[in-house]
């Protein structure tokens, strides 16, 4: 049966500039009994030329979110597509050009993957990376208090305090452990504080829900 990591490997292929290869690993490459709802795609890629490639056009989408790092060899990208699909790629030869990056880029990111490893039943790096999540959620309440207070000193607590036991009512909540939808809710905190901060954000979680609606669908 045919995968949607088959059919993104050959869409891949197909872009890549002239005299590049791309080759899969990891899961996809057994085919269809190699995967589930929460798979990814995993290639390393070749690029022939001296003008690399554009993300954009490999996949076929301007990724939702992403990941980049790299040791001057290898370029290391973890991409997040709007609908759901993700693909890890380590890109050989050249570089795999990223548009500019949405404001909220590691946060979507992580809690992209958090929500990844908690469907897959990890819960130790599930909860790690929501936790992160929540922090950065904090500490937009922090900075909202900045600003109420006109200084980043504070000797005592706030009338924001209470957002603490927010964050931990979140995480002790039972419908949410260990489930992906506890990388969603942790998302939507840190978007309704990060918008009371910033009025000019606007949270995006629609690559998140499709990463969850296509793990819990399995596999297609």
């Amino acid at each position: 049966m045919a995968t949607w990591q088959q059919d993104l490997l050959d869409e891949i292929r197909s872009a890549l500039p002239p005299g590049s290869t791309v080759t899969p690993y990891g899961s996809a490459s057994a085919g269809s009994d190699g995967v589930d709802g929460w798979s990814d795609l995993d290639v390393r890629i070749v690029l022939a030329g001296s003008d690399g490639a554009d993300a954009t056009s490999l996949v076929g989408v301007r990724p939702w979110a992403w990941q980049e790092s790299g040791d001057g060899r290898v370029q290391q990208l973890r991409l997040v597509l709007p609908d759901g699909r993700r693909v890890d790629v380590a890109v050989e030869g050249g570089r795999v050009h990223m548009p500019a990056p949405p404001v909220d880029n590691a946060m979507r990111f992580d809690a992209a993957l958090a929500a990844a490893r908690l469907g897959r039943g990890n819960a130790l790096i599930g909860t790690h990376l929501v936790l992160g999540v929540l922090r950065e959620a904090l500490v937009q309440v922090m900075l909202l208090v900045d600003v109420a207070e006109g200084t980043d000193h504070h000797r005592h607590g706030s009338d924001l305090d209470d957002r603490a036991a927010e964050v931990a009512e979140l995480m002790g909540a039972v419908r949410h452990q260990s489930s992906p939808a506890l990388a969603r809710a942790a998302y939507g905190l840190y978007g309704r504080w990060r918008t009371e901060l910033d009025p000019t954000y606007s949270p995006d979680p629609s690559g998140l829900d499709a990463v969850i609606a296509r793990g819990t669908a399995g596999a297609h």
